[in-house]
């Protein structure tokens, strides 16, 4: 199991992954399984691991970052 999220994060932070993650997260359907899934506790869980693992990828500064991850933190 950890080798194959080792690859999901792989992929996540390549181009090609950003890509796949802007595209789906601003289309319709990304809107609305995003809203269905911060409602549970899961999903909450899982959109905020989504997010820091795509702030580094997206070229967010350690300070930067530092903030939105405790952020997160406090809320999940």
């Amino acid at each position: 199991m950890l080798g194959m999220e080792n690859m999901a994060k792989q992929f996540l932070s390549s181009p090609e992954g950003q890509k796949m993650i802007m595209d789906f997260i601003s289309s319709p359907d990304g809107i609305n399984t995003i809203k269905k899934m911060v409602g549970t506790p899961e999903g909450k869980r899982a959109f905020g691991s989504l997010i820091k693992t795509v702030l580094p990828a997206l070229g967010v500064g350690n300070e930067e970052m530092g903030m939105i991850t405790g952020i997160i933190d406090k809320f999940l």
